[in-house]
């Protein structure tokens, strides 16, 4: 078994990955079709809770994990990882296979919350040897000041977890306070440990490539300092003091400034190495860039407290920005990133599954947006659940598309 696990590449941990996300969208799809056929056998809610939190650690924080230790390890695609990073991938994955497993068959119940608890010993086991390697090394790299920060808002976000566990073991009914736990967690997870290790992962290529932007110190320790402060926005409809309120603006004003200097210093250098740059990388960083801007535009309309409170309170919107978060930035950013380094190999059938893969993509967003958006206007649109459906078969025919890709490679 330790011989076989020395020889598994980044290459091929990637590829695994995305089987993950494949099996995330299939349990997508079922969420819809159970939304269409009655499936009397399939619980609805703990479907919910096997799909996200599959997502997250089987298929998000796998592949960063991934591609963090590739970095700080110095390998390429085709080389494997030390033992200590494989063994943490290994149990990583088996933890995230439990969850699965028991948030199916019993949401939250003795073995999921088990192999949960165990997922976040994992992930502190994954910062401390992370970090410790990236003392050690001798690189110096820009992009460690972002994943140092990744790491800390992982272990962070775990806080969330523990205190609604803790509310639910007291038989703590109280819905604000479970509600500000869950946000807690996703926000350090999606604004923190996501983010930063994603911003780390480009801002190590820009180095490989001798490409220096401007403003990166400023630009990282704005998104730092203001990330911790900007979950306030997403509890502004709990009852807080004016001057708590006007640092929350602060913060996205600080944010918002920060990715404008970010997109304008990419601006300035990107004739220096669009080249080096796979061209169907080229159109998902630019699908990326295009939804962060959104992102953060929304953020920003979101320090009006009727708005926060009118759009964090109706499910549609809360999970249309969740999958804007999640497929459109992070999932993208991943396959855009991947192809970058080589994990996956630029082909035709490649190309072509991945465009089918995005058009899955945006037309699910675009159809939550309608469905949000119908919701607030009290506006019925005949067969939405119906094109959700559709939607989700397509995602689900791009990555096992791009899988096929990958065959033979």
């Amino acid at each position: 078994m330790i011989a076989r696990l020395r020889h598994i590449t980044v290459r091929q941990w990637m590829i695994l990955a995305l089987s993950n996300l494949l099996l995330v969208a299939a349990l997508g799809m079922l969420m819809r079709l159970k939304m269409l056929l009655p499936l009397p056998a399939i619980n609805q809610k703990f479907l919910l809770h096997a799909h996200s939190h599959f997502a997250f650690s089987g298929w998000v924080s796998h592949a960063l994990m991934v591609l963090m230790a590739a970095v700080i390890a110095n390998r390429k695609s085709h080389e494997n990882l030390s033992l200590k990073y494989q063994v943490f991938l290994v149990a990583n994955l088996l933890a995230s296979y439990g969850m699965l497993v028991g948030f199916f068959f019993q949401g939250y119940g003795p073995f999921s919350i088990f192999t949960s608890s165990v997922s976040v010993v994992i992930s502190y086991g994954f910062a401390v040897l992370s970090w410790r390697d990236m003392t050690k090394a001798d690189r110096k790299s820009s992009g460690y000041r972002w994943f140092r920060a990744a790491l800390v808002f992982l272990v962070l976000s775990s806080i969330g977890t523990f205190f609604l566990a803790y509310l639910m073991a007291s038989n703590n009914t109280d819905s604000r306070l479970q509600l500000a736990s869950v946000y807690f967690y996703l926000h350090f997870q999606y604004n923190g440990w996501f983010f930063f290790a994603c911003m780390g992962l480009i801002q190590h290529w820009l180095i490989q490539k001798k490409v220096t932007l401007t403003h990166t110190r400023m630009v990282y320790w704005l998104f730092a300092w203001t990330c911790p402060v900007t979950y306030l926005l997403s509890i502004l409809w709990w009852d807080m003091p004016g001057w708590l309120y006007a640092i929350a603006v602060a913060a996205v004003v600080g944010q918002g400034t920060a990715w404008i200097a970010w997109i304008r210093a990419w601006a300035i250098k990107l004739p220096l190495f669009r080249h080096h740059i796979p061209m169907v990388s080229k159109w998902l960083f630019l699908g990326v860039v295009t939804a962060a801007t959104i992102k953060f535009t929304l953020q920003g309309l979101s320090v009006i407290p009727s708005l926060s409170q009118l759009s964090y309170g109706f499910r549609p919107i809360v999970i249309g920005y969740l999958h804007l978060v999640l497929l459109v930035i992070i999932s993208l950013f991943i396959i855009a990133y991947a192809y970058l380094n080589r994990s996956l190999t630029s082909n035709r059938p490649a190309f072509v599954s991945t465009f089918i893969l995005v058009a899955g993509i945006v037309l699910n967003e675009l159809l939550l947006m309608a469905q949000g958006i119908a919701g607030l206007t009290y506006v019925y649109i005949k067969h939405i659940p119906l094109l959700l459906a559709f939607a989700a078969a397509i995602i689900l025919i791009g990555l096992t598309g791009l899988l096929w890709s990958q065959r033979s490679e």
